[in-house]
C-alpha cells in the first residue's frame, strides 16, 4: 500500500492499489469512514470518491443490472419471489409477536388470578 507523492503544490496522487486497499480496509473494518480516513491520512471525501469509483453503492454492494431485456425480466421475477418470501416471513413474525404478547388465560398454571 504505497502512495505516490508529488512535490510542490500539486495534489497528492495515489496509485490504484492504494485506493482499492483503502476502500477494502474501510469496508472490512466496520469503522466509520471518517475514522479510517484519519488513520490513513487522507480526506474522508476522497475515500467516498474512491468507493463510488468502484461502481458500488455506499450503502451496499449491489450487483449491476443486466443489460438485456430478458435479463431484466429474470431479475424482476427473482425479486418478486424474494419479496413474497420476505413478506411471508414478516407476517409470521407479526403473528408470533401478537401471540406471545397476549396475557395467558386465567386457568393456566402460572397465571395470576
Amino acid at each position: 500500500m504505497t502512495a505516490k507523492k508529488q512535490s510542490g503544490a500539486t495534489p497528492q496522487q495515489y496509485d490504484k492499489a492504494f485506493r482499492e486497499e483503502a476502500v477494502r480496509m474501510w469496508k472490512a473494518s466496520g469503522k466509520a469512514a471518517e475514522v479510517t480516513a484519519r488513520e490513513l491520512g487522507i480526506s474522508v471525501f476522497r475515500l467516498y470518491d474512491w468507493n463510488r469509483g468502484g461502481g458500488a453503492s455506499r450503502a451496499a454492494d449491489f450487483p449491476r443490472l443486466p443489460d438485456s431485456k430478458q435479463g431484466l425480466e429474470d431479475e424482476v421475477v427473482r425479486l418478486r419471489k424474494e419479496l413474497a418470501r420476505i413478506t411471508e416471513q414478516r407476517d409470521i413474525l407479526k403473528k408470533a409477536a401478537g401471540i406471545l404478547s397476549e396475557p395467558p388465560p386465567r386457568d393456566m398454571p402460572g397465571s395470576k388470578s
